[in-house]
């Protein structure tokens, strides 16, 4: 019997979380609204709703307890037949518990059917919430109670919260309480001053119809918008058509081609420019260069797009009726400039728009945070500095760098003024406000351009994050974007979607690239790139690598693409000849990994040291007496007999043991984090000169240059701040070349191959499996080094097949790769094609690709280990839950997870995720932690937990870890009668002897051919035990024990469970029993069981993704097995079978099989301070 319910809010002044585990009550203490309680019963189902209970934190005063009770008790003795939601019966005077402000609560619903034929079976449905008691007002004296024998009692609306925090009458009508009320200050949350939700669009302001993609990078930040406002067709992209203009113009304009024809090249163009520009052709302008005047033509915009096409028409027409000398030398030309148009993404065509983010149009910003307002609200700008870095004089803007591997960290900044709460800042505030910047210039952009866009502001955004950053970056993403939490205030985005992290995104880039704007001609050129799977004539395959290396983090990520053309047959009256084709493609992740600070800001640092290492060894061979104390103290190699040895800092590398770094520091100060304010600008100062020209080496040498020295003016500011003598440094300049470079940047390039020389091996290991092609994305990824560096290590791998053919490197696209990637994957779950309703398109001749996007979530992208003691050399030893393994929807509500199998629980667990070269702490849980501050009142003695405890660790699709803990073998609950059952005493012959029977479903239609049919359960040996012992016996055929619903009091019944079942037939499964070792004897039928709806079926089928055809539901991954008890119980589940739930540890250990389910505790992101390169210690 179903009946499911969840807590909603009741309006303004009950305000819901943003990850929906509590409400936040506004108002005085005496008169608190709480939340209202939604009842949904099962389809076709009436439910009687016999009692509510609610059950408080131990301390809770029992006037108050009984208040709480009276709330909700409206509904009792109520028959439920549909949704129903039940209001708050009246405000509730409450008082924050002692220690805190947080109320939790536990409600029942006990409930039971209506039809009584069988028994009233009793149900319960449990739900919990939170009351936030932090923003609530003091008791109002004087206030009328519930029970005052005016009639009247407080009503909320006429309170509204002030911007200081007080709470006031909004009028004094009858009843009315008038007067400020100072309100208690508290962490902030999602809510905003008056009790409704941040809401970054109001209600009353226009709403923008798309979408945008946010890249928030380390070094440079991007916005793609996605709008589908309609374009006039076009023979071709405007993208494209640019493109062409361009390249018709470099090669009409040139006067050397085409060579030796040059004089028949001539002519055919002016009989072009007689055809198409009469009126020059008229005046004589120019008639002995007709290729300068078409050129002209093409750069002045010249007719639009129609005479561009009726140009490259022209010339195509002319140039087949000429000689085929003069065709064979302009043709390939004229093919060319086709060849480099078409490459041209089509990003209008998919209605893309990269936003302009800056005034001089440009589509990167840079990811420095300027703060240029803190009082009454934070404010910054962001992009290349306005002011210094470090602020300009004192009491100037401050400018950090690299914010982004700070998320979710809480990192505190000092130097800003704390929150109007008195909390410090924190770099996730910059975090957040660099994004409303990145919104508010989208918002502009879209605004410039009302044409194309339909005008609004954004509440609709896509985030992408890094591939190894843990579940708190994206849940932090999420509420800095969104509804905010406690503690953390949001932006207030309607719709925030993280599911793509930055690898994937960059992925569905590179497929979205192959495609372009024509699937007709995109899909023809993939497959051809594609191998045939054996077996099948209508499938293909490809194996792709995808690496990004960004300013700060590299991201990897290995899919594979199946292509299958899944077009109908033609029906009725259709030639197949002139229909269209419907495709499929499914990109299945097999892995990926990556690391939060392995890139270009990396690289850079390297050579920063290097740079340090060369101005402190110039200073000191040139001007030792002015550094006498640093010479003294240096040792042996780097100094002798007192004397600085020329060289010998560059000679070692800055990273190995023992490396005089805080000497170098005394000659080349770049170090502020521990200096007095009075010199942190100043040393401010030299790091970033310094930094520049580090930057600036980078990027010459990784395009390629031989050698670099600094410019004259960036070398003399920087020795003018180290102090050197005017003109004492004339003639001298450090000289980085190229094998130097490399060098340096070795160890950098070696950890990225590492990488991904591990996620090959590990995704294509088994079978005859190649690399097909590699995509290097980011701006970093330009440098040709990184390439070389890649295909030298591929090549030393014998157990890696790859097509050294296939590396191709994003040029234009880089660092937008990411932004548009994850807009175009959006775009393509929320509005491709249906497999059912493509039928009329395919009628039409058109091609129909469908892209199974959200099939990249359905895989687990990594491996799972634990760990059962602390310290750094505590690493898993194996994997619980390894890649590749599939998920399924057996998380709460529907969510995609998987779960491991259960083991020993240790006193302190660690869990961690695989990268391929070692692991990354994941998730975490301590049960004495647990105890002593969530059940203090209970008594955990850790001995007998590690000898009776077991917990099984739950992944799902967002690699969030959940645990749940058992004590003993766990226990299943069956919570209605079984609609069917086995006679397993019709196995005993005449004889007393078992015979073995089996348990088969059969799908087959009456007179069809005889089938074996699946075969459910197999029964060899008498099944049947004695005695009243609960326990599992072991090496009996029931394996598990069920545990019937009905209270304290509740059956425990041995039982079995089916591997899963066959797909379900739309009647449900008939089964069989089948005696093997009797052939003749005849099947006899159990039932037939139709396949069971969710537990959450009153919600919207929609929102659970599933569809309804004929009345059954079905999602895509759904499994089902079937269960057998030793009564012979018969029944279908969806998988999982539901454990025997326990509410709390407590309840875990005193109950025996129930199972306790709780988040893992968030590990932070790994941070190692030396590859920070803006933390002030370089």
């Amino acid at each position: 019997m179903g009946l499911h319910a969840h807590f909603i809010s009741s309006g303004p002044f009950c305000v819901e979380d943003a990850d929906g585990g509590g409400y936040t009550l506004l108002g005085p203490l005496s008169g608190l609204v709480l939340p209202a309680l939604r009842l949904l019963p099962a389809p076709g189902a009436d439910v009687l709703v016999r009692q509510i209970e609610v059950i408080g934190p131990p301390g809770l005063p029992a006037d108050r307890l009984a208040a709480l009770r009276e709330v909700w008790r409206g509904v009792e003795g109520r028959v439920i037949t549909e949704a129903v939601t039940v209001g708050a019966a009246r405000p509730v005077r409450l008082a924050p518990p002692a220690g805190g402000t947080d109320l939790p609560l536990l409600l029942l619903v006990h409930h039971h059917g209506t039809d009584t034929a069988g028994g009233q079976v009793a149900h319960t449905t449990e739900v919990t919430t939170t009351l936030h008691l932090h923003r609530a007002a003091p008791a109002v004296e004087g206030e009328p109670e519930p029970h005052a024998r005016s009639g009247t009692w407080y009503d909320p609306s006429q309170w509204t919260l002030s911007p200081g925090g007080s709470v006031s009458a909004a009028s004094a009508g009858d009843g009315g309480v008038s007067g400020p009320r100072p309100s208690a200050p508290g962490p902030r949350t999602g809510a905003r001053a008056g009790g409704a939700p941040v809401r970054r669009v109001a209600d009353d302001r226009q709403r923008h119809r798309g979408f945008a993609a946010v890249d928030f990078g380390t070094t440079n930040s991007t916005v793609t918008i996605h709008d589908m406002r309609q374009l006039d067709v076009r023979a071709m992209s405007r993208y494209q058509e640019a493109r062409l203009r361009r390249e018709l113009v470099d090669l009409l304009g040139d006067p050397s081609v085409p060579g030796a024809q040059r004089g028949q090249w001539r002519e055919l163009l002016g009989d072009v420019v007689r055809q198409l520009l009469p009126e020059a052709d008229e005046g004589g302008a120019r008639r002995d260069e007709p290729g300068a005047v078409l050129a002209g033509a093409l750069e002045g915009g010249h007719g639009g797009g129609g005479w561009l096409h009726a140009l490259y028409t022209a010339l195509e027409l002319r140039l087949a009726a000429r000689d085929e000398r003069l065709r064979g030398a302009v043709a390939p030309l004229l093919h060319a400039c086709f060849d480099r148009a078409f490459d041209e993404l089509p990003l209008d065509v998919l209605r893309l728009f990269p936003a302009d983010l800056d005034q001089s149009g440009g589509t990167e910003l840079a990811s420095r945070v300027e703060v240029v307002q803190t009082r009454p609200e934070l404010r910054v700008r962001m992009g290349e500095e306005r002011v210094a870095v470090g602020g300009a004089a004192d009491g100037a803007p401050r400018a950090y760098r690299g914010l982004k591997q700070y998320l979710g960290r809480d990192l505190a900044l000092p130097d800003l003024p704390a929150r109007a709460d008195g909390t410090p800042t924190t770099a996730d505030d910059l975090i957040r406000e660099g994004l409303r910047y990145l919104l508010d210039q989208g918002d502009e952009f879209i605004s410039m351009n009302p044409r194309e866009f339909h005008q609004g502001r954004i509440d609709h955004l896509v985030m992408t994050y890094p591939t190894i950053a843990p579940p708190v970056v994206r849940r932090r993403l999420r509420q800095l974007v969104g509804q905010g939490a406690r503690g953390v205030d949001g932006l207030g985005v309607t719709l925030v979607d993280t599911q793509f992290d930055e690898a994937v995104a960059a992925a569905l880039f590179f497929i979205m690239r192959d495609f372009g704007g024509d699937f007709a001609a995109g899909v023809e050129a993939f497959r051809a790139r594609c191998r045939r799977l054996p077996g099948s004539g209508r499938s293909w395959e490809q194996n792709v690598l995808v690496i990004d290396v960004g300013g700060g983090t590299t991201d990897l990520a290995l899919i594979n693409l199946k292509l299958k053309d899944n077009t109908p047959d033609p029906g009725p009256g259709q030639d197949p000849r002139f229909t269209g084709r419907l495709y499929v493609l499914t990109p299945t992740l097999l892995g990926s990994t990556g690391h939060l600070q392995l890139g270009g800001d990396l690289m850079t640092l390297r050579l920063f040291h290097w740079y340090k290492a060369v101005f402190a060894d110039h200073l000191l061979t040139r001007w030792p007496d002015r550094h006498e104390r640093v010479v003294a103290t240096l040792k042996t190699p780097y100094a002798t007999d007192g004397q600085y040895v020329p060289g010998s800092l560059l000679a070692r590398d800055s990273e190995a043991e023992g490396y005089p770094h805080d000497l170098v520091d005394l000659v080349v100060p770049t170090r502020w984090d521990e200096l007095p304010p009075s010199r942190v600008r100043e040393v401010e100062q030299t790091f970033w000169l310094l930094w520049r020209l580090a930057e600036d080496a980078k990027i010459r040498l990784g395009a390629g240059t031989e050698d670099h020295r600094p410019p004259p003016e960036a070398l003399e500011a920087l020795l003018t701040s180290l102090g050197v003598p005017e003109a004492g440094g004339a003639g001298w300049a450090p000289q980085l070349d190229a094998a130097r470079f490399e060098q340096l940047m070795a160890p950098v390039l070696d950890e990225i191959t590492d990488l991904v020389v591990a996620l090959v091996e590990n995704g294509l290991q088994g079978g005859d499996r190649e690399l097909d092609r590699i995509f290097l994305s980011g701006k970093s990824s330009r440098m040709p080094l990184i390439r070389r560096a890649l295909e030298r290590r591929l090549r030393r791998e014998p157990g890696v097949r790859w097509n050294s053919a296939g590396i191709a490197v994003e040029e234009q696209y880089g660092k937008l790769a990411t932004s548009i990637g994850a807009c175009w994957g959006h775009h393509v779950r929320r509005f491709a094609h249906d497999e059912g309703n493509a039928q009329g398109v395919l009628g039409r001749g058109r091609y129909v690709l469908r892209i199974e996007v959200d099939n990249l979530r359905y895989y687990l992208p990594c491996d799972f280990g634990a760990t059962f003691q602390l310290g750094s050399a505590a690493t898993p030893t194996y994997a619980l839950l390894k890649a590749g393994d599939p998920l399924s929807p057996i998380g709460p509500g529907g969510t995609w997870a998987i779960r491991s199998k259960w083991e020993k629980q240790p006193r302190s667990l660690r869990v961690h995720r695989g990268t391929g070269t070692g692991w990354v702490e994941w998730g975490a849980f301590d049960p004495d932690d647990w105890i002593s501050r969530r059940e203090p009142g209970f008594l955990l003695d850790l001995e007998e937990w590690t000898k009776q405890a077991r917990f099984q660790v739950e992944v799902d699709a967002d690699l969030s870890l959940h645990l749940h803990l058992v004590r003993g073998e766990p226990q299943y609950e069956l919570r209605d009668e079984p609609p069917a059952r086995v006679d397993l005493d019709a196995g005993v012959g005449p004889d007393g002897q078992w015979t073995p029977l089996e348990i088969v479903v059969d799908t087959r239609v009456a007179g069809d051919r005889p089938d074996k049919g699946t075969v459910v359960f197999s029964v060899a040996e008498d099944p049947r035990v004695a005695g009243a012992d609960d326990r599992v016996g072991p090496g009996g055929w029931f394996d598990l024990l069920f545990r019937e619903a009905g209270g304290a009091g509740a059956r425990l019944l041995r039982g079995r469970m089916s591997e899963p079942l066959p797909p379900p037939p739309h009647d449900g499964w008939s089964f069989y029993v089948r005696y093997p070792t009797q052939p003749e004897r005849a099947l006899e039928l159990v039932d037939v069981l139709p396949a069971p709806r969710r537990a959450d079926e009153g919600r919207d089928a929609a929102a659970r993704k599933e569809r309804r055809d004929d009345g059954v539901e079905h999602q895509e991954g759904t499994e089902y097995v079937a269960t057998l008890d030793e009564r012979g119980g018969l029944r279908v589940h969806r998988t999982p079978v539901p454990y025997r739930a326990a509410g709390s540890v407590a309840e875990m250990w005193d109950h025996e099989g129930a199972v306790f389910r709780v988040g893992m505790n968030d590990a932070a992101a790994a941070h190692i301070a030396e590859r920070d390169p803006f933390n002030g210690r370089h």
